[in-house]
């Protein structure tokens, strides 16, 4: 696609003196979007008619930079769309005096803290033309911004030297010739102040800025969007018209980048490109070199040709949609994977005639649990057949080397050790020269399964922790944790009630150098919102090695467990605990005696019997479950002596009996295998 070759939606002059006529209605000055590509000849008549024109036309005053209020703005689409004109800004580096026209289209419901969604044009377009495909479905989808989005549309044609975005393609060696090389051009530098400028503008949520582009606006967001993770939160390029501008802005081999240039973590990319599209030529190249950096890279290919409708697209490939690409933050770490044992087959630079389609990483998902100073906890797992209705095969287990990029506090300095837990395994590793770490080899199931890293304070990473507890409150309940220096070391989760609070600073004594205990203290009962809590619980803080749980003293008022519930209920809860942490060793504990208030001697005659049939009906399940018991009911029924008085509560020596046997079936529970392995 040389300069030269243009295509007959290349804009009508006459937008010079009406810049808006293409709001008006359905017809527009720049034809259909989707038509073939035509003649030199007519395509340069137009190009210097357009020069021409803009020679002659009678203009208002010269505009400067930053922009001041927008030229026009006008409805399109039932949203609110404001043209602007500017010069530029001298450190940009031009070197005669420019003007370029954008276009910002705003929300349906204008709102501050929105999402901005950033679109670069291909060669067959200008801004103007480009805006215009977003009326019709099917014409360059990716234009398209969702309707709580604002939407900015720049321009590349205007001024000779933004041709192909300021980078550059193996058909063109003038062009090649002058972008080449690591150092941002003007237009790139434009691109850049522009959205910064709309971000400010528009009160725009700077962590939620994505860039989009087709063809040669394909290969500007590679070469733009990646070397700027500091600006974008995820770019999105369909069928990228080259992969020379990344590759020199971002010294892919056989270059390095230079050991004085910084440069942010990249946004995480999603790339769609055709083995029989001849502007694809290089994507093995591009592969391996975004693999060899620890790159996050969603990459999909199939026989569509240079294609820009996603419906015609999704029929070879229907996978190009799957990733939430614009739920990604630019202020939350994400996981790379690389080396990933589900990976299809490149069909570049040998097979281009292959009718396959293949992908790359398309069905690792994560959830950022924690990024503190001194620990990092990614969830991560395979997305689930019944969230992904695609034509490929869903795998159920990946294995792949995983690194952490864009980390928001936890750090680990250059050539220092870290430890990593994720689910069973264990181990150390090292940062390399730049602080990023990598964990190789994980197996990742569509269970989420949490990734805990923690500096190596030993080794030269941070300074040594204390084994500080710190809680976590929620409705009505509270969770009391340890904090994790070491990651070799087992962690056990106690769930109970205000009984546990009594003893569970005695387990965590008598586990200090055992393993690390955090303890989960809540009012619930069986019932599904319960489990629920549990799942969530489980997932934000887990993996554990053990469980050692109790439910009981607050469902003994009547209707709270609706009759023939408790057992099944009870049941769920066990599979809740199997399904978020499938390696843990599991201990239920019975509810403990209920006293007459004010004479201990006694039994209380209405709520106790209520207890000895739930710790019964419970034991039953248990049973079946294969889950053992600690009898704390056992152990205090004959230490009524130990009661409180107010019926449910002991006193000192009767919680140090409890936290002595809990303790002890903790350290059993440790020393032999897990009822329910995960490998």
């Amino acid at each position: 696609m040389g300069r030269s070759q243009l295509r007959n939606d290349f804009p009508d002059p006459a937008w010079r003196e009406d810049p808006e006529k293409f709001f008006r209605g359905s017809q527009t000055a720049f034809g259909d979007c989707s038509v073939p590509w035509i003649s030199e000849t007519c395509g340069m008549h137009k190009l210097r008619t357009l020069v021409l024109l803009f020679l002659v036309s009678p203009l208002v005053e010269a505009a400067g930079w930053p922009p001041g209020e927008p030229s026009s703005s006008k409805i399109f689409n039932a949203r609110k769309t404001e043209t602007f004109r500017h010069g530029v800004n001298p450190e940009w580096g031009y070197a005669v005096a420019q003007e370029d026209a954008f276009v910002v289209m705003h929300p349906k419901i204008s709102r501050a803290n929105a999402p901005l969604y950033v679109v670069l044009h291909s060669a067959g377009h200008d801004v103007f033309s480009c805006v215009n495909c977003t009326k019709t479905v099917g014409n360059h989808d990716i234009y398209r911004s969702p309707d709580d989005h604002y939407a900015l549309y720049l321009d590349c044609r205007k001024n000779r030297n933004d041709w192909w975005w300021g980078g550059m393609h193996r058909r063109d060696k003038g062009l090649t010739e002058r972008n080449s090389g690591g150092d941002t051009v003007p237009v790139e530098k434009r691109v850049i102040d522009t959205v910064r400028w709309a971000v400010k503008r528009y009160q725009i949520d700077p962590n939620r800025v994505y860039l989009s582009g087709n063809s040669m606006g394909g290969s500007g967001t590679l070469g733009i969007g990646m070397r700027h993770g500091d600006v974008f939160a995820a770019i999105k390029a369909n069928v990228p018209a080259g992969v020379e501008h990344v590759s020199e802005r971002l010294f892919f081999p056989p270059k390095s980048v230079p050991e004085e240039l910084s440069l942010p973590d990249p946004p995480i990319c999603i790339n769609y490109s055709a083995q029989n599209d001849g502007w694809s030529i290089g994507h093995d190249r591009f592969l391996d070199a975004v693999e060899g950096r620890n790159y996050a890279l969603f990459f999909y290919w199939g026989p569509f040709g240079h294609a820009n409708n996603s419906t015609s697209i999704k029929t070879v490939n229907d996978l190009i949609d799957s990733f939430d690409w614009l739920s990604v933050r630019k202020d939350e770490a994400y996981p790379v994977f690389t080396k990933a044992s589900t990976n299809s087959k490149l069909p570049w630079p040998d097979d281009l005639k292959s009718r396959e389609a293949g992908q790359v990483n398309a069905f690792f998902r994560w959830k950022t649990v924690e990024d503190a100073a001194r620990k990092l906890e990614i969830s991560l797992f395979l997305v689930s057949p019944g969230d992904l209705k695609t034509r490929f095969r869903i795998p159920r287990e990946a294995r792949a080397d995983v690194s952490v990029r864009r980390l928001q506090n936890f750090r680990v300095n250059a050539g220092a050790s870290f430890q990593w837990q994720f689910g069973e395994a264990r181990g150390e590793g090292k940062a390399d020269k730049r602080g990023l770490i990598t964990i190789p080899g994980l197996k990742i199931t569509d269970t989420p399964t949490v990734l805990r890293v923690g500096a190596d304070s030993q080794k030269g990473a941070l300074a040594p922790e204390t084994e500080e507890r710190h809680q976590v409150e929620g409705r009505g309940w509270r969770l009391d944790k340890a904090r994790v220096s070491d990651l070799t070391r087992p962690r056990v989760l106690l769930i109970g009630d205000s009984i546990l609070s009594g003893y569970r600073m005695r387990v965590v004594g008598s586990l200090q150098r055992t393993a690390y205990v955090d303890a989960w203290i809540n009012p619930h009962w069986q019932s599904e919102n319960t489990n629920r809590l549990l799942a969530d619980l489980l997932e934000k803080n887990g993996p554990y090695d053990v469980v050692h749980f109790n439910m009981g003293l607050h469902g003994w008022t009547e209707g709270r467990i609706k009759e023939g519930t408790f057992r099944p209920l009870t049941r769920a809860y066990v599979d809740v605990l199997r399904a978020k942490v499938p390696g843990a060793k599991l201990i239920w504990a019975s509810s403990t005696p209920v006293t007459a208030k004010g004479d201990s001697s006694r039994l209380e005659p209405e709520i106790n019997p209520i207890i000895v049939e739930h710790n019964r009906m419970a034991a039953e399940v248990m049973q079946k479950a294969g889950v053992p018991v600690s009898d704390l009911y056992a152990l205090l029924l004959n230490r009524r002596e130990l009661a409180k008085g107010d019926r449910f509560h002991w006193t000192g020596p009767a919680y140090r009996l409890l936290g002595e046997k809990v303790a002890a079936s903790i350290r059993r529970a440790l020393g032999s295998s897990p009822s329910n392995t995960s490998s």
